[in-house]
């Protein structure tokens, strides 16, 4: 985790309740695992041949 997310994430659970906080969890969980889908997507297409 970046130090900017992490930031984002304590000011959204500090001033949030336990219901939005279960949400932004799932979400920032959501987004890190797509991100690293694509980016072995990306890796695997590149390393296919011509």
């Amino acid at each position: 985790m970046s130090s900017n997310e992490i930031r984002r994430l304590f000011a959204h659970l500090v001033l949030t309740t336990r219901r939005r906080a279960d949400h932004i969890l799932h979400w920032s969980h959501y987004r890190r695992r797509r991100q690293e889908q694509a980016r072995a997507a990306h890796y695997r297409k590149r390393l296919e041949p011509p």
